[in-house]
């Protein structure tokens, strides 16, 4: 790859990434992004999601602008990576999809990884996607985002023509359902990398033996495994469904993360960081991470579920989710832990009679 110039001190970060945690979104990311970031041979930005590939504003200023922003506080003599979920959608991040042969598809985003990154590793963690379909939806309605019923948003869902134009143009209130269908999403990345540079990990592990989970996550990297943060364990960003106040968001500038993201765009911040010894460094970093997620844990309300959020619509789901859970072990090579501890077992058998993906495996 070429050198990076630019009107930011190049010699102080490189130019690829080492590790991308791709979703999915609700799974665990943040608190893989937590732990992960704590280990000493590892770096990553100082808010979780930096997404590139996916979309169309940060993609068009190129990889340079990208990677020279995103990493200009990090060390460069450590694995870079980061946690983004938007790469974990099937798709462009609410971009118009062209008609026709060149529209975007599952392997779109993938296929620009690899064009950058061919050596990185992809990192995926997946949540029963009942479950994550109804957390996604308390998210949007916390955001202001969305005003439906979970029960009317997954009836309006699960519509075939609904279900096609979700798959064909991700939105975020539009993408309860299908970015659950992680056989179909992870069909794209399995088309473009070797099976051995992504490793798919489940929210149930992360729950039950983080210190395992990230133990395979090290050496998965390449890195120490002997190392544990000593916040393993806990559960960062618990959802709510509301918001104590919605202009004190992780985008406010009263935000610690965004007054250090916007660190990145001065040069003689950038420079004034560096020229601070690493374990200075890394004490206002933690400082920085705990405020921040104090702030935003404390921001964050529950109210009383409302009284259509029944087993019905869950169950409906499930019914939905059983051929690509079914395309899902056929990748992973055993069913995921949600089949049977959700009574999905019936369905994936079930759906191993009457499934194309069954007669037809995707490789």
């Amino acid at each position: 790859m070429a050198p990076l110039a630019s009107t930011y001190d190049a010699s102080l970060v490189k130019d690829t990434l080492d590790f991308i945690i791709i979703g999915a979104q609700k799974a665990g990311t943040t608190s893989l992004f937590e732990y992960l970031r704590n280990h000493p041979d590892l770096q990553l930005p100082d808010g979780k999601e930096a997404p590139f590939f996916s979309h169309a504003s940060a993609y068009e200023r190129g990889w340079e602008d990208y990677i020279l922003k995103t990493f200009a506080l990090t060390e460069s003599d450590a694995r870079w990576g980061t946690a983004t979920p938007q790469y974990m959608v099937g798709g462009l991040w609410e971009q118009p999809n062209p008609a026709g042969e060149n529209g975007y598809d599952e392997r779109t985003v993938p296929r620009r990884i690899y064009e950058q990154l061919p050596q990185v590793r992809l990192i995926a963690i997946l949540r029963d996607p009942a479950e994550r379909a109804r957390s996604h939806h308390r998210m949007s309605v916390m955001n202001d985002i969305e005003q439906r019923p979970f029960a009317q948003a997954i009836d309006d869902l699960l519509r075939p023509e609904a279900l096609a134009e979700a798959r064909r143009e991700p939105r975020e209130i539009t993408g309860y359902v299908t970015w659950g269908e992680y056989g179909r999403i992870l069909t794209g990345y399995l088309d473009v990398f070797p099976r051995d540079q992504i490793l798919v990990l489940f929210t149930d592990e992360l729950e039950r033996e983080p210190e395992r989970l990230l133990r395979r996550i090290y050496e998965f990297l390449g890195v120490r495994a002997d190392f544990m943060p000593a916040n393993v364990g806990e559960r960062y960003r618990v959802g709510g469904s509301d918001r104590r106040f919605s202009w004190l968001g992780t985008n406010s500038p009263l935000n610690p993360w965004a007054m250090q993201r916007a660190l990145t765009s001065s040069k003689g911040a950038t420079r004034l960081w560096h020229a601070l010894p690493q374990t200075r460094r890394r004490q206002i970093d933690g400082l920085v991470r705990r405020v921040g997620y104090r702030m935003d844990l404390w921001n964050r309300r529950s109210a009383a579920a409302p009284v259509d959020d029944d087993e019905a619509t869950i169950n409906r789901l499930r019914e939905h989710y059983a051929p690509d859970a079914l395309r899902l072990a056929e990748q992973m090579g055993g069913e995921p832990p949600w089949a049977q501890s959700s009574g999905a077992g019936g369905e994936l058998t079930a759906a191993r009679s009457s499934s194309p993906e069954a007669r037809t495996p995707s490789h």
